[in-house]
């Protein structure tokens, strides 16, 4: 018999209650294993150009990266993204190789300052 682990949601029960939406947790489901987390502020002033982190796993890892504050203000983007308006534009976006994750942009815009926040796991996004 192979052990589990769940844990429940307030007011349900981890023992019989099997349902997805009402567990925190349950072994049954792969997860993501967290490696780290940071953010990456980039400059832009009018020219294409690229930042980047180094992660050094060795592997192409499993992340995820975003931006705040655009366009509309306080909300968040995933990259992926586009900003434009009257012939100015933003392109953001993220990729990863085996030692760093990368951050990219193009524009036509004359200066911005944008911050990129990311998420490593110890995933990797190929078997």
């Amino acid at each position: 018999m192979t052990e589990i682990i769940r844990v429940s949601k307030v007011g349900n029960n981890a023992i019989t209650g099997t349902a997805p939406d009402n567990l925190v947790f349950s072994s049954d489901y792969n997860t993501l294993k967290y490696y780290s987390s940071g953010s990456v502020v980039a400059t832009i002033s009018g020219s294409n150009g690229e930042g980047s982190v180094t992660h050094n796993l060795g592997y192409i890892p499993f992340f995820t990266a975003y931006v705040n504050g655009l366009s509309p203000s306080n909300t968040w983007s995933m990259c992926p993204q586009t900003f434009s308006d009257f012939g100015a534009y933003l392109y953001l976006n993220a990729f990863a190789d085996a030692t760093n994750l990368y951050f990219t942009w193009e524009t036509a815009s004359a200066s911005n300052t944008v911050t990129f926040y990311y998420k490593i796991f110890r995933n990797k996004t190929y078997l």
